[in-house]
Parts: structure tokens; sequence; C-alpha cells
């Protein structure tokens, strides 16, 4: 395999698509240059290269057109076209807004505010840093736009969420890995093989923030990132004779793990709700409480409903059942680290 077919195999996140299409849209409106192709900076550091599909005017504003791409990952955005319309500002400012087809945020529990649109922090600043190496002296007004996105939404998991009328733009890396693939799979066990030929732990990262988070408290060099294939990393860890292994999660894989989906993908099942509600009765809270978690929409929703207390002692319990399901169904002895959205340590438990 080529590095060209290997790097083929990853895509881009709707949060890139819009970063590339609103620095190409800015790029014609100071420049009159029209690119096929522009660079956008990603917050991991990395600077990648999206084709431009389209650049035209719409009244006093340029707007450019990107197709998102998602690689081996089966994705139902894969292949729209995600518009930026950016227009001069009196100021040096740049301000992101949403337009048709971006979803609003209607409930609780998301990085983003009730009433606005579903525009992740992330890729919101990753739009701007674009946009910024247009110019440092002219500011814009960037609207982002997914014509299709109504329609599309209904496909996804937004509204069940609270998010309405649209997608979402997202993206913590502004690439999507493809987590699914053989290749993926033989990457990861290389890591560990890498990992297993200097140490004798492991910290098994399920997504990026968890590998973020646990860098924070691990060395760097014992933690291989996963995808959703979990329980087969841990699996080919045992095999490869860790005296240690721990996962790294954020709450809603904890919880997918504690419900003995090994594999977090949405397509092989979700019981995230039901797990936290369960656990909610296991430690004692009140009915009320009980009865809101149950009624939340996401994740993000109930952990508002318990508080920074309550969660903590829930999310204790579920750790302890990620351990328990573990030692029971494959006979591993495993630890267990939670981290809140923001990197805090929820939960610690077993050989941690």
């Amino acid at each position: 395999m080529t590095i060209l077919q290997l790097l083929k195999r990853f895509g881009i996140t709707t949060g890139a698509a819009a970063a590339a299409a609103a620095k190409a849209a800015a790029l014609y409106t100071i420049r009159r240059v029209g690119l096929e192709a522009v660079v956008v900076p990603t917050p991991i550091g990395l600077r990648i290269e999206i084709p431009v599909e389209a650049i035209y005017t719409f009244g006093d504003s340029v707007c450019a057109v990107v197709r998102k791409f998602a690689g081996d990952n089966i994705d139902v955005l894969d292949g729209v076209a995600i518009t930026a319309c950016v227009r001069v500002r009196g100021d040096r400012s740049i301000t992101v807004a949403g337009g048709r087809g971006v979803g609003v945020v209607t409930r609780p529990g998301l990085p983003i505010p009730v009433g606005q649109k579903a525009i992740s922090p992330s890729a919101r600043e990753m739009i701007i840093a674009a946009v910024r190496e247009v110019s440092s002296d002219v500011g814009f007004d960037v609207v982002v736009e997914v014509p299709v996105g109504e329609e599309l939404a209904r496909r996804t998991v937004n509204e069940a969420v609270g998010i309405v009328g649209g997608i979402s733009i997202l993206g913590t890396t502004g690439i999507e890995w493809p987590v699914s693939s053989s290749e993926d799979l033989h990457r990861i066990g290389i890591e560990l093989d890498i990992t297993r030929s200097r140490y004798s732990d492991v910290v098994i990262a399920v997504g990026n923030r968890s590998y973020t988070y646990a860098s924070r408290i691990y060395t760097p060099e014992i933690i291989v990132k996963v995808g959703d294939s979990v329980g087969w990393a841990v699996l080919e860890a045992r095999n490869r004779g860790f005296s240690k292994i721990v996962i790294a999660a954020l709450p809603s894989k904890a919880l997918k793990l504690a419900a003995g989906l090994f594999n977090t993908s949405s397509r092989v099942g979700d019981a995230r709700i039901e797990t936290l509600t369960h656990a909610c009765a296991a430690v004692g809270l009140d009915p009320s409480t009980v009865r809101m978690v149950a009624l939340s929409h996401s994740v993000g929703e109930a952990l508002e409903v318990l508080g920074s207390s309550a969660t903590a002692r829930v999310f204790e319990y579920i750790g302890g059942r990620v351990v328990d399901r573990f030692k029971r169904v494959h006979g591993i002895e495993i630890g267990v680290v939670i981290f809140s959205r923001d990197g805090e340590v929820v939960a610690r438990v077993g050989r941690v």
C-alpha cells in the first residue's frame, strides 16, 4: 500500500470542511484568487490540503463549497457539500455563525449553549484559525451552511440529543481516523508491540480526548489510542503479556463498556442512558433524580442533572461495572479511568 492510498483512508471532519471553505472564500475576497485546494491548520498541529469544489459571489459575500470526505469510515455525511460565505467587517475580528442546514441546540448537556447553532468550540476555532491565515489586518463574518443539512439530520442522532433543524459542525482534530478498518486494527497491534518492547503497562485510550487527558497522568509512551474496538484492543494487550492494562474513557464510552458493548460503535448498540439510569438507582439516588436521568436525551444532559458529587458516585459504580465485565467475560484484570468532557478525573477504579 502506498502512502497516498493510506492517506485516502482518512477523512476530514465537518469542521475541517467548513474551515477550508471559509479560507477559500476569504482568499478570493482579499486577493481575487480562486484556488482548487487550500491548506488549513488543525487542532493537533497538522496542516491538511483540502479540495475546493466551487467559489462564487452572493450579494456582498463570497462563498466557497467543500465536500466532506469520510475516508474508510461509514458516515451519512460523506460527500455532503458544506458552504462558507464570508463578508469583510469594519474591524479585525472574525465571527462564525451557522446558516441553513446547521442545527440548533435545544437541550442542555452539549458543549454549545442552548439556542445556538451546533458549531462546536473546536470547529469554530479551526474556522477562525484558517481565515486568520488569509489576513491579520482584515476581519470577516463567516456563515457556514449545509444546503441539505435538514434532510440529512433525519438520518443522524442529532434530534435525539437535542439538535434540531440540521447537522452539526464538529471535529476535535479536523481528521477522521479510519477507526473501523482492518488497517487501523493493524496499526493498534503495531503500537501495542512497540509499547510492550519497552514497558509492561499500557493505557488503552478510547478516542482523541481520552488520549489527551490520559497523557496528563500517564507517560504518553504507554498510551495507545483506539477507536471503537476496545474489547479487541484489551484482548490483544493481554495476549502480548502486559502486566497492567488500563482503559481511559469519557463517560459515554464508559457507559457502553459497562453495558457489555466492547465495540463502542453506535452501529453495534447503545444502552448509555439505560445503563446510567441503572447506576443512579444502584447507588441510591433519589427517585426524582433517577427519573430525570432516565428522561434525558443525552449523557451530557443527564450529567447536568446529576451534578459533580453524584456524578463521581455514579461513575465509580460504572467503572466497577466495566472492570467486572472484563473479568467475567474475558478473565482480564483491568483498571478504568473516566474523564469528564473537560478533562477532570471523574473516577478511577481497579488496577490504575
